[in-house]
């Protein structure tokens, strides 16, 4: 067989697939870019302070003090761009991404969008999402066609896993932290179990620090502690805008047997505390 012969068939396939994908990006990003600048531009200032500096445990106000939060500068929102790599089974196969997430703390949302190169010509488009207590889920194949889409709010675990990822985005903004409702509970020195209650719903988290007062870990667990749901890792924390804040994050998640795997490596490569909206 002579695959010279095909030679035009192939190159119509090429080029209908990079048609497909670019009219697939443009469409997805006009869903989701007015709703990130409608979070943006609708985020109120800055909730005074719940909690005074002595109101923390000590490895908590070490943080605080390390991370520069307590004498930065007021803002309630922050947007990331980032890359990395993804898969969804710890046996998968990693996959290139590149992400923008917005996030709002007053009141508390976020808009993470996601571009991931699953093989030559293919790509898929994602978004997580989180406003009014709801989680939301999007994913197109081929930039164009919806495989999983909904609109309507995610069953509850994953409600919360959203809701977990807008409050953890705190680490890009430490004075977040100041404004929430956090209530501590004996441990050892390393390991902080809290609850955080925003908008009447509560949050059973955990925080690890390092020698250097730096929270490497934060995790979310059912009630009461009984079990870890969700889990972030915090690395290579840098001096950005007068605040010392992580620029890689790793997100494990649960696989089909309930362990803990990483899930997405990502490395922020941008990082903006204030101003108006804008993609990028």
């Amino acid at each position: 067989m002579n695959i010279l012969s095909y030679l035009p068939e192939i190159s119509y396939l090429i080029l209908s697939l990079l048609v497909l994908d670019l009219l697939g990006s443009g469409l997805f990003r006009l869903i989701v870019r007015p709703r990130a600048k409608r979070y943006w531009d609708a985020t109120e200032e800055p909730l005074p302070p719940l909690q005074l500096e002595h109101q923390f445990p000590p490895q908590w106000q070490q943080y605080l003090e390390k991370s520069g939060a307590i004498l930065a500068e007021p803002s309630s929102k922050v947007r990331l761009r980032m890359k990395g790599v993804v898969r969804t089974k710890p046996t998968g196969k990693w996959h290139p991404t590149e992400c923008k997430a917005f996030f709002t703390s007053n009141p508390l949302t976020m808009v993470w969008y996601a571009d991931i190169t699953r093989a030559f010509l293919v790509s898929i488009k994602a978004t997580e999402q989180f406003a009014q207590g709801q989680g939301f889920s999007t994913r197109w194949i081929l930039s164009i066609f919806p495989y999983r889409w909904k609109q309507a709010s995610l069953p509850e675990t994953m409600a919360q896993r959203n809701a977990f990822y807008s409050l953890a985005a705190a680490v890009w903004l430490p004075q977040w932290w100041l404004h929430y409702t956090l209530d501590w509970h004996e441990t050892a020195y390393d390991l902080l179990p809290f609850t955080c209650t925003i908008d009447n719903q509560v949050f059973f988290l955990k925080a690890q620090f390092n020698a250097a007062h730096q929270l490497t870990e934060l995790s979310q667990w059912q009630e009461n502690w009984q079990e870890v749901n969700t889990k972030l890792v915090f690395s290579d924390y840098q001096m950005v805008q007068e605040q010392s804040i992580p620029l890689r994050v790793e997100a494990l998640e649960k696989d089909a047997k309930g362990q803990l795997f990483v899930h997405i490596d990502l490395q922020v490569t941008d990082v903006v505390q204030k101003g108006p909206y804008a993609w990028w």
